[in-house]
């Protein structure tokens, strides 16, 4: 039985490749919507490392545990990042309390690989970025992924570092800085390349916020475009949750932009709709009070 040595523990790579070949996956077929077909054939010709979150993601899809091919300490990565995947989730939907009691029970000191404590730093970023918390939070979390786990930039949590210090400084009214690092986005976010639903939820969060916040600053000629591309996105990858914080953000741009009046209910219509949909109660209470004003005008 072949086996080889992955971040220090014993792997055994044959009964990921047998299980592969028994349910009749190739690998493009398996590493579809998750990672490249590269990728998997890398680390099943020569044990090349891969992160734990995508290693899960294949397992997941051959019915297997990470226990089945690795001792105890990666697995507990994997119990960790089912967790993490739930509060990135409830970043979207602004469940912040919810955030914020999940990451309580959760550390660095349990974490074995650093993908997983990358995800781990994003999401407290996003949350300290997000809430009244002071600036210096957030930014300690980011400054962890570029100055630390990812100093070559190579990860997509750089790019979401970026965009978090831009969100925390645009929340602190400290609108230089924040103009300095949603600068660094649009281009980027038009050329994202993206493997699997993980990849795509991040992409989106990152054209969500950078369009908002043109958006917030009045010039809606680039947030329009960044939400658009979001809202293409999401109908092209089957992916919801943030189609209707963009519709509800264009709307207000519509207004501004003296559009017409059918467009912006339209929009609004469509907003209130995928809030719905998607089960967004506090986006839901938004549109409601947005509805209201807007009627007592």
């Amino acid at each position: 039985m072949e086996q080889h040595i992955w971040k220090g523990f014993v792997m055994d790579i044959q009964k990921f490749i047998a299980r592969r070949k028994e349910l009749g996956f190739s690998q493009s077929e398996l590493a579809k919507g998750i990672c490249t077909q590269a990728t998997i054939s890398k680390f099943e010709n020569g044990g090349k490392m891969i992160s734990t979150k995508i290693l899960t993601q294949l397992c997941q899809r051959l019915g297997l545990s990470l226990s089945d091919i690795f001792p105890g300490p990666v697995d507990r990565d994997s119990k960790l990042l089912e967790k993490l995947h739930q509060a990135e989730f409830n970043l979207i939907t602004m469940e912040y309390e919810d955030v914020a009691a999940t990451l309580s029970d959760i550390s660095m000191d349990q974490m074995d690989d650093d993908d997983t404590k990358m995800e781990y730093l994003f999401i407290k970023g996003y949350l300290f970025a997000l809430s009244d918390y002071p600036t210096s939070d957030a930014v300690f979390c980011f400054d962890q992924i570029l100055n630390g786990l990812d100093e070559e930039h190579q990860t997509i949590f750089s790019q979401l570092a970026y965009v978090g210090l831009g969100i925390a400084y645009e929340h602190g009214k400290n609108f230089e800085r924040a103009d300095f690092y949603f600068s660094k986005m649009p281009q980027q976010l038009q050329s994202q390349r993206m493997y699997g639903v993980d990849d795509v939820w991040k992409t989106l969060t990152m054209l969500f916020y950078t369009g908002n916040y043109y958006s917030y600053r009045e010039d809606f000629v680039t947030g329009n475009m960044l939400l658009q591309s979001l809202i293409h996105m999401s109908s092209k990858r089957h992916v919801t949750f943030y189609v209707a914080r963009a519709q509800f953000r264009l709307a207000r741009n519509f207004e501004g932009q003296h559009v017409k009046q059918a467009i912006i209910n339209e929009t609004i219509r469509d907003a209130y709709a995928f809030a719905k949909f998607n089960g967004n109660q506090k986006l839901i209470s938004r549109i409601e009070r947005y509805q209201n004003q807007y009627k007592t005008k």
